[in-house]
């Protein structure tokens, strides 16, 4: 494991690379998830067995390892009834651009989608579920995270340019053959996060869907917005 600087607890840093390895949805053996944490496998064994008491982790019939319901309980903590306000405004600009809409925040070196929303069924879209990751580097979300951040010499055009109008556009670098506008989204305290429409290109009109998407990042920029209030 990398030497991580500052005062840590080892266990808690430990049993949290546990779960991020779990955070993927994709069941795993204890031994596959020592490997993949760098971990030992007694060390990961103790873990498993107590995230399984606090209801963090379960195992399936065939005796793998995922994520528990008691995530559950956390993350509505966390969020209250602003996840089901995203999904509202999110299904407003799936509606308004006609394409999957969806909000993002970083994870390590990652970006992950934590709310989506279609537009209604009369139109066809791309499917885009929840938790989708992608890199921080690559693709319309990420660089337009990376745009809340100061300039610096070794970034991508892309990112100066989501500075400048307030969005960004990418093709193909996620998903073969899928645009992707996204814009940032300043949270309290420094944090940031993005909302993205996804769509084949030629089915949406692509000026109109960036001003959409743009103005939804406004709309869901703290401290204004509605969406956040718990």
């Amino acid at each position: 494991m990398e030497t991580k600087p500052g005062v840590r607890a080892q266990t808690l840093d430990r049993a949290l690379d546990v779960l991020d390895v779990l955070a993927d949805g994709q069941p795993r053996t204890s031994h596959q998830i020592a490997d993949a944490a760098g971990l030992h496998r007694s060390i990961v064994y103790r873990i498993l067995r107590t995230l399984e008491d606090r209801q963090l982790a379960r195992r399936t019939a065939e005796g793998r390892y995922t994520l528990g319901l008691g995530l559950l309980v956390l993350s509505r903590t966390v969020l209250g009834d602003a996840q089901a306000r995203l999904h509202e405004v999110l299904g407003e600009l799936a509606d308004t651009v006609g394409a999957t809409a969806f909000f993002a925040v970083p994870r390590g070196g990652q970006v992950v989608a934590v709310v989506t929303a279609e537009p209604d069924r009369r139109r066809a879209a791309v499917a885009y579920q929840p938790w989708t990751r992608a890199p921080l580097d690559r693709g319309a979300c990420g660089l337009a995270i990376q745009s809340t951040g100061p300039a610096h010499p070794d970034e991508r055009p892309e990112v100066g340019w989501a500075r400048q109008t307030g969005y960004v556009r990418t093709v193909g670098e996620i998903h073969a053959g899928l645009t992707e506008i996204a814009a940032p989204v300043r949270l309290a305290h420094g944090a940031a996060g993005s909302v993205a429409v996804v769509f084949v290109p030629g089915d949406v009109d692509e000026d109109r869907a960036a001003e959409a998407v743009r103005r939804t990042a406004i709309r869901l920029t703290q401290p204004e917005s509605e969406v956040w209030e718990l």
